[in-house]
């Protein structure tokens, strides 16, 4: 159960929340998971074993995690509209965002409907790539999205043991199902210092859109 008791998600055992110390000392290896600083228990954290992280046993997967009180409304073009966004993020910080597999899924125990894609991420050397699952999930008042990554050659490997976790995924509170897509709440999407840039396009997209 996270800080805020607003979800609930079975992970493997020695899994937990890193503070933010252990994140600032683990951010200066680049074998460390990425964006694993700043660092805000209660808002943008990096789940995953991190004892063994400290011991130097690092190269796994690992849970990255926004929590927003913010509500975003999108059209039914919200693939497309990911996409751009990933691409200017892309453009203005050289690391290298590829989305795919954009769509709706119903997960966890409450079967809540969630926007899900893969996304890949290129970093400059020696920074190995990355891949992962990606999904953003409305709740009562809240947005959460949930990144389960891992290197990218070891996606094939994590990706069935991600999709796992998500079955126990349980929400404290559900919001209400939205009457069209139009209306569906949107979080925005996870990746440390690249999710002010993305809020404020996403802002500005939606504001016109209205």
């Amino acid at each position: 159960q996270n800080y805020n008791h607003t979800f609930q998600l079975e992970l493997p055992g020695g899994w937990r929340q890193i503070a933010p110390n252990e994140a600032l000392l683990l951010s200066e290896s680049d074998n460390a998971p990425p964006d694993i600083y700043p660092n805000d228990p209660r808002r943008l954290y990096t789940v995953g074993p991190i004892d063994e992280w400290l011991d130097g046993k690092l190269g796994g997967p690992w849970l990255r995690m926004i929590e927003r009180k913010d509500a975003w409304y999108i059209d039914d073009d919200y693939a497309a509209t990911l996409r751009e966004h990933w691409q200017q993020e892309s453009d203005s910080t050289g690391i290298s965002h590829t989305i795919a597999d954009v769509q709706l899924e119903k997960l966890g125990r409450q079967q809540v409907e969630c926007i899900v894609l893969t996304r890949n991420t290129a970093y400059p050397e020696p920074r190995g790539a990355t891949r992962s699952l990606d999904v953003h999930a409305p709740t009562a008042n809240q947005q959460l999205t949930f990144s389960f990554g891992c290197p990218q050659e070891q996606f094939a490997q994590w990706q069935p043991e991600f999709r796992r976790w998500l079955e126990t995924l349980t929400f404290a509170r559900v919001s209400e199902s939205p009457a069209t897509l139009s209306d569906r709440l949107w979080t925005p999407l996870l990746v440390g210092g690249a999710v002010g840039l993305v809020l404020l396009l996403l802002y500005k997209h939606t504001r016109t859109r209205r």
